[in-house]
């Protein structure tokens, strides 16, 4: 099943031999992944396909970003309780 969060992009392929194509191009570590080609009957339902993919992957994007946690305070990893004032600022053991 493919996360439409993680997608690059959605769109029409113009191949003059073939009517109808369109791709879906997940995101990729290197983003060199060629993305998924996908064919409907007709070039009008694969403008469907890509206009409902991209409505649904924003509503999704949109989802994300108004779900998103705030920012917490940092805690000691021993016992779950805020760590001390100043334990971020302190030097590194290691250079």
């Amino acid at each position: 099943m493919l996360d439409l969060r993680k997608t690059r992009e959605i769109k029409l392929v113009d191949d003059g031999d073939l009517e109808g194509l369109f791709v879906i191009v997940p995101e990729s570590a290197d983003n060199e992944h060629p993305g998924y080609l996908m064919r409907a009957d007709t070039k009008e339902l694969a403008e469907e396909w890509v206009t409902g993919l991209s409505k649904a992957r924003a509503q999704e994007l949109e989802k994300v970003a108004s779900t998103s946690r705030p920012a917490r305070e940092s805690l000691c990893c021993f016992c779950w309780r805020p760590a001390r004032k100043g334990y971020e600022e302190r030097m590194p053991l290691v250079h």
